[in-house]
């Protein structure tokens, strides 16, 4: 049991789950528009995500260990280097087998992602943008910018904006988990400002407006049916939110609903092709 859960916690907190994810979530879109997957992109996000979400891990300092994850990473730098290292040079390599065009569009996506960590930037302590930032990014990264490889013919419906709200939702849940510390550092996120009850509201609401879109965005009758049951279970998941779940809950479960939708467009997809 106990080698169970410290390979659960490599997994969960040197951030290849939540990498998988972003993958994952990136292939959802070609599935989403029957186009053909470019692997090469799904794994840029993939190890460009491992280096983004490990960077600041890095510079973590023990005054800083405020969670069991945090913890974690305090005691397990070197295995967060030899994770990262491998993964900064693929991200590099992967850039060459990509058009001018997009590397022009992800550049400032880029530094908008490593700005929301710097203090200098604090982009953090601005209210409510810690979660549309995260949101913005992944929507842009998952969804508008696989796209680019094709014509531009596709690009029909509200899929964008449907994505945009379900990740808002997702990224905002998480404030509620960071809510102590946020309010420690002067973090004014939507549960420090107006409390977790109502900032649950708030997310049902915004898995709601998902959830219209999703109705008014052309597409087949199983793939809306299953982007409709991922809002669905997503806002029930939330629904047990609080500041003293553990961090699995989180980490595992909550971030876990983005590779539920990937497992439900696929179940979608191969019902479309029987």
């Amino acid at each position: 049991m106990k080698q169970l859960k410290s390979l659960l916690d490599f997994f969960l907190y040197s951030n290849i789950f939540i990498s998988l994810c972003a993958a994952a979530m990136t292939v959802e879109t070609y599935l989403l528009f029957h186009l053909e997957i470019n692997w090469f992109y799904a794994g840029f996000i993939f190890s460009s995500s491992v280096v983004l979400y490990n960077y600041p891990s890095l510079f973590l300092s023990g005054n800083e260990q405020h969670s069991e994850r945090q913890r974690w990473i305090f005691s397990n730098k070197k295995i967060i280097r030899c994770i990262s290292i491998p993964a900064l040079i693929s991200t590099s390599v992967f850039i060459f087998f990509f058009p001018l065009k997009l590397i022009l569009w992800f550049a400032p996506v880029s530094v908008l992602s490593f700005a929301y960590f710097l203090p200098i930037t604090n982009l953090r302590a601005i209210p409510v943008l810690k979660a549309a930032v995260v949101a913005l990014v992944w929507t842009c990264i998952t969804f508008y910018f696989p796209l680019m490889f094709s014509p531009l013919s596709i690009w029909r419906g509200a899929g964008g904006e449907a994505r945009f709200f379900f990740l808002l939702a997702l990224a905002i849940a998480f404030n509620i988990r960071d809510i102590d510390i946020d309010r420690n550092a002067g973090i004014k996120t939507l549960p420090a400002i107006f409390g977790i009850q109502k900032t649950k509201i708030a997310c049902v609401f915004f898995l709601f407006v998902c959830f219209a879109l999703i109705i008014f965005t052309p597409c087949e009758a199983a793939i809306k049916s299953a982007l409709l049951l991922s809002a669905i279970t997503t806002a029930a998941l939330i629904g047990f939110a609080s500041e003293k779940r553990s961090e699995y809950f989180y980490s595992f479960w909550m971030d876990g609903m983005i590779l539920l939708q990937f497992l439900l467009v696929c179940v979608a997809e191969l019902q479309n092709f029987f």
